[in-house]
């Protein structure tokens, strides 16, 4: 069952008013085995709330925000990067706590930068905490302190993250599949071994070849205007509407070849150096029987810092960080010197993930022992499995969302994942929902609408039991709204509408 977005955010029913909190006091939290609870304080801001902190096992730490008026719901936020710090995507992303929800993050068992895996050398409990054990201890702990504090249960759960969070929505869905009612997974980081690991070592090879030389790439900000122009030239209006965004770059068939320099061009044009690079983007990587997708057409985004910029070529400026998307806060942690975010995840994952070595380099490296080596730690990393068949038992719902101009986690391997459930499933579409949303980076930002609100769209579609075929994509930052399709709906101008208005735009089946 569906319904257009409309129907669907407007039939939420709050049947009672807020539920009114006990005194915040550590009196009145239960004690839980192998729990701490650090400290408990009344906080004055975004609202009045309970603020909780506390430990789980060793070192899994969390922050437990509970608002003085409840809505009786509870939502997880997950984290960014490799965390490091309590990050919660449900405050960040999203006003959950000033909507009334009781709200939790976790720093995943570990301190230390975002962009650094450093943490994980020779420490086996790290990474299986990292890899899901921590978001699910938290999820475990979190709903009694919610319930002892409110004194009555919990109506509803929903976890909800991007990026990593992404990832640990995923991981919840295959792993755990009765912590959540509702699972947000934007812009997903599931595959970690082979996308962020090992085809994000391809493309570090060919944008900095000597890993020691990370300040100047290979595809420069000339090269890579030269390559991102030409695209938007050829294609933008392939969509019926020249705005710098393509609702569906399949549709477009650029091959960056075209820019080689030759005689005819000797002067606007690509080395064979940078050809190669740009294709190690844009082109798909098989290892290890698995076929791995290239960034699609369009995210190249020259002259932007959310673009190829931040995610692919980059250049390391010493004590610049990288701001990859919001949440995803370092907090007092010197940043590692890295040129950009692909190249920080997929080194630091080959060194301290897979081959536990800090000197690991990819100087020669031509991954003829990379199967065996990423096997090890896969199956603890990975939420790459398509069975979704227990969650979907329970009645679990889940929505997965990518941006088309998402630089760092693409398109291509969220759609082909969303494809292998229903390869395995018909019947999951009633239950899962891929969103590719146009124009829209990485987690959120770049010229497309990137302000739907997927909390709002999953409370509305586990209250209703009606699923969303089209939700509301208004532009964050200025006036204008779009809409954005489930697959395999494509977003569709009407050829002569306003384009910041959603009525100029609908759902069509792609060509």
């Amino acid at each position: 069952m569906s319904v257009s977005c409309a129907c669907l955010l407007s039939a939420l029913i709050v049947a009672t008013g807020p539920v009114l909190a006990a005194d915040c006091s550590v009196d009145v939290f239960p004690t839980l085995p192998d729990v701490q609870i650090v400290s408990v304080t009344a906080e004055a801001a975004p609202v009045p709330h309970c603020k909780v902190e506390g430990v789980i096992g060793t070192e899994t730490n969390f922050e437990l925000l509970l608002p003085d008026d409840w809505n009786g719901k509870f939502v997880m936020g997950g984290g960014g990067g490799f965390v490091g710090s309590v990050v919660n995507a449900a405050t960040d992303f999203v006003d959950a706590l000033g909507n009334g929800w009781a709200t939790v993050g976790t720093d995943t068992g570990h301190q230390g930068h975002s962009l650094d895996a450093s943490w994980a050398y020779n420490n086996l409990e790290r990474l299986v905490s990292f890899g899901h054990q921590a978001v699910h201890r938290t999820a475990v702990v979190s709903k009694p302190l919610i319930e002892a504090h409110y004194g009555q249960e919990i109506s509803r759960s929903i976890f909800f993250g991007c990026s990593r969070g992404g990832g640990q929505a995923m991981m919840e869905a295959q792993r755990h599949p009765e912590d959540f009612d509702g699972i947000v997974a934007m812009a997903p980081a599931f595959n970690w071994t082979h996308e962020l690991g090992a085809r994000w070592i391809v493309r570090a090879q060919a944008m900095y070849p000597d890993p020691k030389q990370i300040s100047k790439p290979v595809i420069g900000p000339d090269a890579l205007s030269l390559i991102g122009n030409a695209i938007m030239a050829e294609c933008d209006a392939i969509d019926g509407l020249a705005d710098g965004i393509l609702n569906d770059p399949r549709e477009c068939s650029f091959d960056v070849a075209k820019l080689a320099c030759s005689e005819q061009s000797p002067n606007e044009c690509l080395s064979p150096e940078q050809v190669a690079a740009a294709k190690a983007i844009h082109d798909t990587f098989e290892i290890d029987g698995q076929t791995l997708h290239g960034t699609p057409i369009g995210a190249e985004l020259p002259g932007s810092p959310l673009g190829w910029n931040l995610w692919a070529t980059g250049g390391y400026t010493l004590d610049k960080g990288l701001e990859y998307h919001e949440g995803a806060d370092s907090g007092e942690f010197r940043a590692p010197a890295v040129p950009n975010g692909s190249w920080a995840f997929a080194t630091g994952i080959l060194s301290y993930f897979i081959y536990n070595d800090p000197n690991w380099s990819y100087a020669g490296y031509d991954f003829s022992d990379f199967g065996p080596s990423a096997g090890r730690v896969a199956p603890t990393l990975n939420a790459n499995d398509p069975d979704l068949s227990e969650f979907r038992a329970r009645g679990g719902k889940l929505i997965i969302d990518n941006g088309w101009m998402d630089g760092s986690m693409s398109a291509y391997g969220t759609l082909d994942y969303y494809e292998r459930v229903l390869a395995l499933d018909a019947t999951a579409s009633e239950d899962v929902r891929l969103f590719l949303r146009p124009g829209v980076t990485h987690c959120n930002g770049g010229p497309g609408p990137d302000g739907t609100d997927y909390l709002i769209a999953m409370d509305a579609w586990l209250e209703t039991g009606v699923a969303p075929d089209v939700l509301p994509a208004p532009f964050r930052g200025k006036d204008g709204e779009r809409i954005i399709c489930a697959h395999p709906g494509v977003v569709t101008y009407d050829g002569s509408g306003d384009p910041n208005k959603k009525e100029s735009f609908s759902c069509r089946a792609p060509n």
